[in-house]
């Protein structure tokens, strides 16, 4: 099945995106919205393509794949002036991401602290959630890279996957496209009334809390700790020697598991 945005438009009709673009190739699909948030309205349009020659992860990593391997989504939330739960936007995408690749896949996905989605300790997507600020209030646009169709050779790093490997056959565009945009839109209705019920289904799903981990903050500054908790704006708490710690994704350079 290839990607049609008008069908996924007709399937999605109860969710709250009412415009799917599809693209054949991009730079960039959050730069994309982004750059026409100043004179559009965009809250509520999807673009997606197969192909996104440079992606972005946070701290401007480059996020590459080959032409066809990658599933590039941005979705553009209006959030007016709500800012201080702007941290869960990128955990929302990452429990939309494990939702869908658990109904199309059967795997369960687990999240890593802020924004990595894995299957069997391997990284399968990739979340960048940026905010900016139009003339009728901000705009949040939260872009996915989720691995497809990359083989074994093709992945940028050995600590990658993709949906490809993990189900051994392909797996349709449309149709993970389809389940990640309706559990996305199922999620953004809970936020940010309801952090705490957010806060339960991301533990649920949470490899970072409860396991022993390394903070990097800039100019490499080391902590190590215990990660307790998400707090109610999305920040990370670690124990440290009985000192409560907390960080927000943009503080902080590299959070990794010690045990």
């Amino acid at each position: 099945m290839t990607l049609d945005g008008a069908a996924l438009v007709e399937n999605l009709a109860d969710t709250c995106w009412h415009t799917v673009e599809v693209v054949e190739s991009t730079g960039s699909t959050n730069a994309d919205l982004i750059a026409r948030a100043a004179s559009e309205e965009i809250g509520g349009t999807v673009r997606v393509t197969t192909d996104q020659t440079t992606g972005r992860g946070r701290h401007a990593r480059v996020w590459s794949a080959p032409a066809g391997g990658q599933l590039a989504m941005s979705s553009a939330v209006a959030v007016g002036g709500d800012t201080e739960h702007l941290g869960w936007l990128s955990l929302i995408a990452g429990l939309a991401v494990a939702r869908a690749v658990e109904a199309v896949a059967g795997r369960r996905p687990t999240l890593k602290w802020p924004n990595d989605v894995l299957v069997d300790d391997r990284k399968i997507a990739g979340i960048l959630s940026e905010y900016t600020q139009t003339p009728t209030g901000g705009v949040a646009v939260i872009g996915v890279g989720l691995n497809t169709a990359m083989t074994e050779d093709q992945l940028p790093v050995p600590t990658a996957t993709s949906l490809l490997i993990v189900t051994g056959d392909e797996v349709a565009p449309a149709d993970i496209a389809e389940q990640f945009l309706r559990a996305l839109s199922e999620l953004l209705a809970l936020w940010p009334a309801d952090v705490d019920r957010l806060a339960d289904m991301y533990r649920d799903r949470s490899d970072t809390l409860g396991r022993r981990v390394r903070l990097v903050l800039p100019g490499d500054n080391e902590l190590v700790g215990t990660a307790v908790r998400i707090d109610r704006t999305g920040r990370i708490v670690i124990d440290v020697d009985g000192r409560e710690v907390v960080a927000a994704a943009g503080d902080v350079t590299h959070l990794r598991p010690i045990d």
